[in-house]
């Protein structure tokens, strides 16, 4: 059920009128949200950033992941000759690319809803961060690029969602499936961002939220 609502809410009806929404909301959004000198030296490679995004999609996706958190879209930190941005995947409807991109750490929070931005980092050390941000990179080549994955389906590894490029880039780097608690739901094929949130395998670097509700537990 989850995936099926997913994928009703970016197909026709918010192709345009989704698109109109979302920038229009951020053109009237006056607050110029961004992290603080400090916040940025914390970040490594292949950390997780996690944010809720403007628009009304942004919220539906918030609303049916209860995660604890507002939250409903992420990326893979990428630090480059002292450059930071954010490798992720979003629609065309949003982006002029459809699919895995990289954008800068400063649009990534600034295009986020205030105070919401949220930094993991997978326990392990520091060469593993970079090997993750280095498999996410592999998928910003045009041999492996893949665009934006509308019907949310992890089992089809020819389209990403968010979380998706996420779980392949972990794939990638560790040979095994990272995030086999998600086969304990209904719904398999679909990675959730309270993954993410499992205190086992994560620590969170940043946080610029309260908790808004009793989180699930990971699935």
């Amino acid at each position: 059920m989850t995936t099926v609502v997913l994928a009703f809410f970016f197909s026709g009806y918010f192709g345009f009128n989704h698109f109109r929404l979302e920038n229009q909301e951020k053109s009237e959004n006056k607050t110029q949200y961004r992290l603080s000198t400090d916040e940025i030296a914390k970040l490594r490679n292949g950390d997780i950033i996690m944010r809720k995004g403007e628009g009304f999609v942004s919220g539906v996706i918030n609303d049916l992941f209860n995660t604890g958190y507002n939250l409903s879209h992420c990326g893979i930190v990428l630090v480059e000759n002292d450059s930071v941005k954010v490798i992720h995947t979003v629609s065309s409807e949003l982006s002029k690319i459809d699919g895995v991109q990289t954008e800068s750490l400063k649009k990534f929070v600034r295009e986020s809803v205030l105070n919401t931005i949220m930094v993991v980092r997978y326990k392990a050390d520091e060469e593993t961060g970079n090997l993750i941000a280095s498999a996410s990179k592999e998928y910003l080549t045009p041999q492996r690029h893949k665009a934006f994955d509308h019907k949310f389906d992890l089992a089809d590894t020819t389209k990403f969602y968010c979380t998706e490029l996420i779980h392949y880039s972990y794939l990638d780097v560790f040979q095994k499936d990272m995030f086999t608690e998600r086969m304990q739901s209904d719904h398999p094929n679909f990675l959730g961002l309270n993954a993410f949130l499992d205190t086992t395998k994560f620590e969170i670097i940043l946080n610029h939220q309260v908790k808004t509700k009793q989180p699930v537990s990971p699935k």
